[in-house]
């Protein structure tokens, strides 16, 4: 529920919106799962980075497909959580909601790498884990 919350805003300021869509949508089970999931959302915005990147400052792609060709020529898609860009600079955030695990590292460096073949230079591009729960961010 908190991924679909971070995913309907683009600044801390949409949450309240954000929540009112969803449950409008009927997607919160009671009131009470309404009212959690609020103050878990609440609390890790707070974080300083994550604050930085729902600031509205940010040119926003949130779940935005990169769409490309692997190896052997098939057609393929890849949705990042959240895409920023300001000043020249491109920031992935990918949200995760369990435990730390390195394919985690390595599915935000494949978002990079993406990046790089669209045209964006790597030195300006920046890779996080931000494992909600914890309100940890884990630089990739």
């Amino acid at each position: 529920l908190l991924h679909q919350v971070f995913a309907h805003i683009e600044k801390a300021d949409d949450l309240p919106s954000a929540l009112e869509r969803l449950s409008f949508e009927g997607v919160f089970e009671s009131e009470e799962q309404k009212q959690q999931i609020q103050g878990l959302a609440h609390w890790a915005l707070q974080h300083p980075a994550v604050k930085d990147w729902f600031s509205g400052t940010w040119e926003l792609y949130n779940e935005c497909a990169i769409v490309y060709t692997d190896e052997q020529g098939q057609m393929q898609t890849r949705r990042p959580d959240r895409v920023m860009r300001k000043d020249g600079q491109v920031v992935v955030v990918d949200f995760k909601f369990g435990k730390p695990n390195k394919k985690y590292n390595k599915q935000v460096q494949g978002y990079m790498q993406l990046l790089v073949r669209m045209g964006y230079v790597a030195e300006n591009i920046r890779g996080y884990l931000w494992y909600v729960e914890e309100n940890n961010i884990e630089p990739v």
